[in-house]
């Protein structure tokens, strides 16, 4: 189903929804006070509505409706609670079954643990159709992820292990992001990319992504702008060696992060450690009063410009042959 289509059946089904939370309200005469678990109810059954819009990979993905359905089963004890089917207040109620709860998602989740999840191994290739410039955005929240040159001609390719959702937003502009509608990851699902970005036109990446490993080779890609936020993870870049010039801002919260410069490139280097360590090869990059730069920074046809914040972690800008 394209992206346009499931947007307007999703609007239709909030609407439809709501709709139907105020004239079950209005013909019920109940008070807001009673009636207000009609929305944690819709919740539910939207989300169950868009897990089946989506579709299912085999038995795994039954492991898709797992949050709807209980969002759909607490708004139905809600209701009981508060129209007075069920003898007890809503925070008794809360408070009394909420271990059974997590005893109970618990042994679901395990049961996952044993159940074949449908895992994707999906290939993706995206022309470049012509493009004078291209912009990727990748969303990536676990698992391990390789970033190299594309073919001749593409956008995009690669290898998707776990499943990907693309969305093409104009020309040469793509949103990648992981499909978890096969199961849960954590649960039945290794997740490993391994994509190919165009290195025929100037490049804007963005990486936004978790508890992740990855090797991020731009070596030959012209790369004019990386925008990189990490969460606990460990992220080696190796960027570009003929680009020009490359602006590079990173955030990384409990990370490990390695810049790799190659040589004949120069560089300049701001890093802002809450907790963490910054390590830079001073050989190459003096120490100067704002950061780090190359002595001929100014004049160098290829070039890097390097501002780092993070959190608990380190930081190392190195020189890569």
């Amino acid at each position: 189903m394209n992206a346009s289509r499931r947007g307007s059946l999703t609007a239709a089904i909030w609407l439809i929804g709501l709709g139907a939370v105020f004239l079950i309200q209005a013909v019920s005469e109940w008070s807001w006070g009673t009636a207000w678990p009609l929305f944690v109810i819709l919740v539910g059954v939207v989300g169950i509505a868009t897990t089946f819009l989506d579709g299912f990979r085999g038995v795994g993905g039954l492991w898709a409706l797992t949050w709807p359905v209980v969002w759909t089963v607490v708004g139905v004890f809600l209701l009981a609670s508060t129209t007075g089917s069920l003898d007890i207040g809503p925070a008794e109620l809360v408070e009394r079954y909420w271990p059974w709860a997590l005893i109970a998602l618990g042994v679901w989740f395990l049961i996952g643990a044993f159940v074949p999840g449908g895992q994707a191994h999906e290939q993706l290739a995206i022309p470049l159709d012509g493009a004078e410039a291209a912009s990727v955005r990748i969303s990536f929240g676990a698992g391990v992820l390789a970033i190299r040159s594309a073919a001749p001609g593409m956008l995009v390719d690669g290898t998707f292990t776990g499943g990907v959702k693309e969305r093409i937003t104009g020309s040469g502009q793509v949103e990648l992001s992981q499909d978890f509608e096969g199961g849960l990851p954590w649960v039945d699902q290794s997740i490993v990319w391994d994509i190919g970005l165009t290195a025929e036109v100037p490049l804007d990446l963005r990486l936004d992504t978790g508890a992740y490993r990855g090797r991020i080779d731009l070596g030959g890609l012209r790369v004019a702008h990386l925008e990189l936020h990490t969460g606990a993870s460990e992220t080696q870049v190796r960027l570009p060696y003929a680009a020009g010039m490359t602006t590079v801002r990173a955030e990384t919260g409990a990370a490990s992060l390695v810049l790799e410069v190659p040589a004949g490139v120069a560089a300049r280097i701001r890093s802002r450690m809450t907790l963490g360590s910054t390590s830079v090869d001073e050989a190459r990059f003096p120490r100067g009063i704002d950061g780090y730069e190359s002595p001929d920074y100014a004049s160098a046809a290829n070039r890097v410009d390097i501002d780092v914040q993070g959190g608990v972690g380190s930081i190392r800008v190195i020189s890569a042959a």
